[in-house]
């Protein structure tokens, strides 16, 4: 049974650990289920032969009853005509049957007990393939899953660089130059804008201030409206 000790032993294996195996961890698996085939296979035809013993078996002792049974009836004729000498010889031949009977049964509970144990064992080495292909299934998606992050985190070391992030500092840069350049263009472009500005310029402030007084000098001189 080193077969299935070795087969669980690779199921109960991590996957981090087959993967840095120099076999391939599943077609490790694949081997052993090949192996494991194999003996299934070898339980079955032992089961077609002992399938077959008993089936003989049974034809013998079919055919001891037919014996005994013919003897029976050869006794009773030879009773009935008055030959005691061919009766006696008769009921030798129904006795010999039926210990040969007697055998032949007895040999047959033997053979269907084998039978029944072997029967029983191949029910549990079909049903140990079907959990070990289950099995295999799991573990070909955890191989597939961790496979996947080593190479991932490879590729994730393998940019860990400072040239790759200078690269992405510059990119990110260059993006915030195109943004500013962007709204400027768009906070300078509307002509409303421009000819209103919402700041003052400081080195105009005298000129601004007595702009503002000739503006109001006409103002004042005109006289309030008078009160209705």
């Amino acid at each position: 049974m080193g077969i299935f000790k070795r087969v669980k032993d690779v199921f109960l294996a991590e996957t981090n650990e087959l993967i840095d195996k120099c076999e391939k961890p599943l077609h490790m698996v694949n081997q052993y289920m090949r192996e494991f085939g194999v003996e299934l296979e070898k339980g079955q035809r032992a089961l077609a032969r002992q399938l077959f013993i008993e089936k003989r078996q049974a034809a013998l002792i079919a055919n001891a009853e037919t014996a005994a049974e013919k003897r029976e009836r050869q006794a009773r004729l030879a009773v009935s005509r008055g030959e005691d000498q061919i009766a006696k010889l008769a009921l030798q031949e129904k006795l010999l049957e039926e210990r040969k009977l007697a055998v032949y049964r007895e040999q047959y509970g033997a053979i269907q007990e084998q039978t029944k144990v072997l029967e029983e064992r191949i029910a549990q080495l079909q049903a140990q393939s079907e959990e070990y292909q289950h099995r295999r299934l799991l573990l070909e998606s955890r191989v597939n899953v961790a496979s996947s992050l080593k190479e991932l985190n490879q590729r994730a070391v393998a940019f860990r660089t400072d040239g790759i992030v200078r690269g992405f500092a510059r990119a990110e840069e260059r993006v915030l130059l195109i943004e500013a350049e962007l709204e400027a263009m768009n906070r300078f472009s509307a002509p409303a804008k421009r000819s209103a500005p919402q700041y003052l310029d400081p080195t105009l402030t005298a000129e601004i201030e007595s702009s503002l007084a000739a503006l109001k000098q006409p103002l004042a001189a005109e006289p309030l409206p008078a009160a209705e």
